[in-house]
């Protein structure tokens, strides 16, 4: 029962006892007879709460607090029941008024009853089912109203009362190391029944919760399996509330973002001593696992699934499948490369039949696929993704801005790989950066140093054109804040990875290529854009930093030689 039906059945039963007090008066003896009964009952359900509630609750406890304490068990409505019962018998009494002193003796019956509901109520906290059942609907109440659309930033929800003091039991939990608790708030946020409207709200929690738990098990020494298996409920959570959303692509790909940002760390955390080997190696599992569940709930036709819920493309949209297939290219996350096959299938409505570890360059099928003069795709699917490309034009330009961010987030290849985090698309392993690298660096819209330095001048001047995939993917993802140390930077601040994404669609494809029109672009860049060039590709690309830094033009050509690890005995893509 609601705390507003409570108070108006309350309301109710009182007009009808005061009728019935007008109708039927009784002696002051009887009243005085009745009452004595009451109070006595009265006195026994208030000690039982009281016992019940010092056994059960802290006084510190704001997790759950009072205030939805109070309105689960309706202890405030009870003792005010209470308070007039004895208020309206002690003046009929005095006053000689029999309709006042029957009113009052009647309102101790009422009081009694509903005290009896209220001892329920309290006794079911005392397990942890019940304060569990309390817990999800509050904080469900806290992250939206039921039946509403909700469109609040995430740090307006998220500094509220409830969720910070969800947050505080949390911390407190992962700080104290109790799994159990730790658990049991997992599970309260899992199972909180939000409305279809705050399922971005509960996104961002559940984003914010994964980040606190891989913190504590890195930094704070707390057990990596209990942190990885409260992570998993989380995301698998997240990808059931992506499914309730009209666009769940903002939401998948901050998830898909962090799942690699937080690969990346552990490993460094662990080289440098910070974080145990078990921790860091545990996260790595989480985020490679989770990202290539993310994979086959994106796919439309996966070659596996492990439930109903990887079945159906989560993003069927064009606009969507951009905005996210941008993000999980970031922060150097396994499988990105095997993302495009989903992203393929959804813009052309047809499956690309190439192998990128043969160097197959599906950006260049795609762009065929699409925009091709004699054998572009005609179907629905690839209408509808020509209308958000606008032309070829602007297709060339949104995968150069999403190179740009994946070039400037890969991992730094000077840091050595522990052979115990070592996991499937997680490895220093060369060629498999360089079949990462293909991925953008085939798809080569032109082919001289003029071109190039044209392109760069696009990428750094240009503003995106009204209604385009480039603009349409910026404005989607504006309002929409994550609490994670992975902030979205513009590929425009990115210059060093700019000039990278450029230069590697002139590097050789192939051992012994031909490389004079990558050395033209570069000589003939300003030094201090060649140099941050040369700095960014000395920590992401093998081979770079052994170069002398005296001459950028070399460390930039020999790191991008990591292209020709690919695809070299196929000459595909080249």
């Amino acid at each position: 029962m609601g705390q507003r039906l409570r108070q108006v059945v309350l309301c109710v039963c009182a007009v009808v006892l005061g009728l019935l007090a007008v109708d039927r008066p009784r002696s002051a003896d009887d009243v005085v007879a009745a009452s004595q009964f009451s109070i006595a009952f009265f006195a026994t359900l208030l000690t039982g709460e009281a016992v019940i509630f010092a056994l059960t609750f802290s006084a510190a406890s704001s997790w759950p607090s009072l205030q939805a304490i109070d309105s689960h068990i309706a202890f405030r409505e009870w003792v005010l029941v209470g308070w007039f019962a004895a208020l309206f018998t002690a003046c009929g009494l005095l006053g000689d008024s029999r309709v006042s002193a029957t009113y009052g003796a009647l309102l101790f019956l009422l009081a009694n009853i509903f005290g009896i509901f209220s001892f329920v109520q309290l006794f079911g906290l005392a397990s942890v089912g019940g304060r569990n059942r309390l817990l999800r609907r509050t904080l469900a109440e806290a992250l939206g109203p039921a039946g509403g659309v909700v469109r609040r930033p995430a740090h307006d929800f998220e500094n509220g009362p409830v969720v910070d003091a969800y947050l505080s039991a949390l911390s407190q939990a992962v700080t104290s190391n109790d799994p159990t608790e730790v658990g049991n708030l997992v599970d309260q946020l899992v199972e909180a029944g939000v409305a279809a409207g705050a399922a971005e709200n509960a996104i961002a929690l559940h984003i914010d919760v994964l980040h606190r738990l891989a913190r504590a098990a890195l930094v704070s020494g707390a057990d990596p399996i209990q942190a990885t298996t409260c992570g998993r409920t989380l995301i698998d959570s997240v990808v059931r509330l992506c499914r309730s959303l009209p666009e769940p692509a903002p939401a998948l790909g901050a998830l898909s973002r962090y799942l690699a940002w937080l690969a990346n760390t552990s490993l460094l955390m662990s080289v440098r001593g910070v974080a145990s080997n078990r921790s860091a190696r545990e996260l790595v599992a989480l985020s490679t696992d989770a990202r290539l569940k993310i994979l086959r709930c994106v796919d439309p036709d996966p070659k596996s699934a492990t439930g109903p819920d990887e079945l159906g493309t989560l993003l069927p949209k064009p606009l969507q499948v951009l905005m996210w297939s941008s993000d999980f290219a970031e922060f150097h996350g396994a499988h990105q490369a095997g993302a495009m096959y989903g992203v393929y299938e959804i813009l052309t409505g047809t499956k690309f039949m190439g192998n990128y570890w043969d160097g197959a360059s599906i950006l260049t099928a795609l762009r065929r696929a699409l925009f091709g003069d004699g054998d572009a795709v005609d179907n629905p699917a690839a209408d509808a993704a020509r209308r958000a490309f606008g032309s070829v034009e602007e297709y060339d330009h949104f995968w150069a801005l999403t190179s740009v961010a994946a070039l400037a987030t890969l991992r730094d290849c000077r840091v050595p790989h522990p052979p115990e985090l070592v996991r499937p698309e997680f490895t220093p392993d060369r060629q498999l950066l360089g079949a990462y690298l293909r991925t953008f660096a085939t798809h080569r819209y032109f082919d001289t140093a003029e071109g190039a330095r044209t392109a760069l001048l696009g990428l750094v001047s240009r503003t995106a054109v009204s209604g385009s995939a480039s603009e349409r993917v910026h404005h989607g993802r504006a309002g929409r804040a994550y609490r994670v140390p992975a902030p979205q930077v513009e590929p425009q601040l990115r210059p060093a990875a700019m000039i990278l994404a450029v230069a590697c669609r002139l590097a050789p494809l192939a051992p012994g290529g031909d490389d004079t029109e990558l050395r033209a672009f570069l000589a003939a860049l300003p030094s201090v854009g060649l140099r941050i060039t040369a700095g960014l590709a000395a920590r992401v690309l093998p081979g770079a930093s052994e170069v002398a830094r005296a001459d950028p033009v070399e460390v930039v050509v020999v790191g991008l030689k990591v292209l020709t690890l690919v695809g070299s005995d196929t000459g595909e893509g080249t």
